[in-house]
C-alpha cells in the first residue's frame, strides 16, 4: 500500500465513522481508533483459552558490539593460546522458545493461556517459576529436554539482528504421540489453538496435521507460525498438500525472509532483499492463495495482513532498537487478541506493531501489559 492508499484508507474510515457517529477532527479521530485498541486489550481476560505448543528453549542472549571483531578475537585465542578468555560481552539467559513467549506474552496482555512444552530437571523449575508471575497462564510439561540457544544480537547494515545458534533438545522428536489424553481435553476445550516452531520439528507436519484436524473437528481455531523455514525448505510441499490445501490454518503469521522462502518454494515467486511495500504485497498475496486464508508478514519497517487479495499495511514506529529476539512472538500475541476482539486488520496490526514496538525499545526482553501499551498508544500513536 503507497502513501496515497494510506491516506486514501484514513479518510474512507473516518468518513464511515463520520456517518456513524457525526463530524470528527483528526485528533478526535485518532482517539477514537485508539480507544477501539484500548477496549480490545480490557476484553483480553474474556477471549476465552488460548492453547499454545510446544517449544521451550532456555536462551541465553549475548549483545555484540563489533560481530566481526569478536569472530577474529575468538580465531586468535584459538590459534595463538589454545584457548582463553573473551571478556566484556554483555548476557542475559531468559525463558525462550516462540511457544513459552507467545504464552507468556499472550498472559501479559491479559489473555488466558495454556502452555504444552518440554522440559526437565532445572530448566523446568526455571519455567515454572517465571510462569508463577502470571495466573492466568496454565503450564503443562512434558518430560524431556529442553533447547537451549545462543542469541547473537548485533548491528548489520544499520539495523540490529539477531543470529540463533539452537540445540533443540527432544523438540526435534516430538511428535502427537507424546499428547496425553489431558492435553487434548485442553485443546478441545480452547478458542484457539497455537502451534508454533514447525520447523525445529522433524515430524512437524504430522503434528500440525493431527493437531489442528483435531482442532477443527472441535470447532477450535488454528494459528500458525513457522520459524525460520530455511533448513526445512524440502518439507514445504508436504506441509502445503496435508495442511495448507486442506485449509486447517485459520490464522498464518510470518516474518518476511520466512514468507521469502516459502513463496520461492511453494510458487516459485521471488522476494528481494530489499522489498518495497508494493514487492511484499505480491508475496503475500502469493501466499494467501496457497493457504486459503488470512496471512499476516511483520517486518522491522512495516506488518501487512492479506485475506483475498485485499491487503492493509500499517508502519512501525521508529525507535532504538534494544531487543529483538522473541519480538515476532509479542506481535502474535498483541495480533491474536486484534483477531480475538474484532478489530479491523488497520487496528489490529497497529496493536501489534505496538506491543512489538514496545518490546524491542526495552534493555530486557519483557513482554509489555495491556496498560503499558495503551500508555504506548497515547504517546506514539499516529494516523
Amino acid at each position: 500500500m503507497l502513501k496515497s492508499d494510506l491516506l486514501g484508507f484514513f479518510y474512507d474510515e473516518k468518513n464511515r465513522i463520520l456517518q456513524a457517529n457525526g463530524p470528527q477532527t483528526d485528533e478526535e479521530f485518532r482517539q477514537s481508533k485508539i480507544r477501539r485498541m484500548e477496549e480490545a486489550l480490557s476484553k483480553a481476560p474474556d477471549l476465552g483459552l488460548v492453547t499454545v505448543l510446544p517449544d521451550y528453549f532456555v536462551d541465553r542472549f549475548m549483545r555484540i558490539e563489533d560481530f566481526d571483531k569478536l569472530a577474529r578475537d575468538i580465531k586468535l585465542k584459538g590459534d595463538e593460546g589454545g584457548g582463553g578468555s573473551i571478556r566484556g560481552v554483555r548476557q542475559s539467559e531468559v525463558k525462550g522458545g516462540n511457544a513459552v513467549n507467545l504464552a507468556y506474552a499472550l498472559g501479559s496482555l491479559g489473555a488466558k493461556s495454556n502452555l504444552i512444552a518440554i522440559a526437565n530437571s532445572l530448566p523446568a523449575e526455571m519455567l515454572r517459576s517465571t510462569f508463577r508471575k502470571l495466573p492466568n497462564v496454565n503450564l503443562e510439561i512434558i518430560d524431556g529436554d529442553p533447547g537451549f540457544t545462543v542469541a547473537f544480537e548485533f548491528k548489520r547494515n544499520q539495523r540490529i539482528v539477531n543470529v540463533m545458534v539452537s540445540d533443540a533438545g527432544d523438540l526435534k522428536n516430538f511428535d502427537q504421540k507424546q499428547l496425553k489424553e489431558k492435553h487434548w481435553e485442553d485443546i478441545s476445550k480452547s478458542r484457539l489453538v497455537c502451534l508454533v516452531n514447525w520447523s525445529a520439528i522433524r515430524n512437524a507436519t504430522d503434528l500440525t496435521e493431527s493437531v489442528f484436524t483435531f482442532a477443527k473437528e472441535k470447532g477450535v481455531e488454528t494459528f500458525f507460525d513457522p520459524a525460520d523455514v530455511s533448513e526445512k525448505a524440502d518439507d514445504l510441499p508436504d506441509l502445503k498438500k496435508r495442511v495448507l490445501d486442506r485449509g486447517l490454518i485459520k490464522y498464518f503469521s510470518m516474518n518476511d525472509n520466512e514468507a521469502r522462502i516459502m513463496s520461492m518454494v511453494l510458487a516459485g515467486h521471488k522476494l528481494s532483499q530489499d522489498f518495497s511495500v508494493d514487492d511484499l504485497q505480491k508475496t503475500i498475496r502469493v501466499i494467501a492463495d496457497l493457504t486459503g486464508e488470512r496471512v499476516d508478514i511483520h517486518t522491522h519497517r512495516f506488518s501487512m495482513s492479506c485475506q483475498h487479495k485485499d491487503t492493509t499495511v500499517v508502519q512501525c514506529h521508529k525507535l532504538d532498537q534494544k531487543t529483538i529476539t522473541g519480538a515476532g512472538d509479542v506481535w502474535d500475541a498483541a495480533d491474536l487478541i486484534g483477531y480475538r476482539t474484532g478489530l479491523d486488520d488497520e487496528e489490529r496490526l497497529a496493536l501489534a506493531n505496538a506491543a512489538a514496538g514496545l518490546y524491542v525499545s526495552r534493555e530486557e526482553a519483557i513482554p509489555p501489559t495491556g496498560p503499558e501499551v495503551v500508555e504506548f498508544l497515547w504517546n506514539n500513536y499516529v494516523r
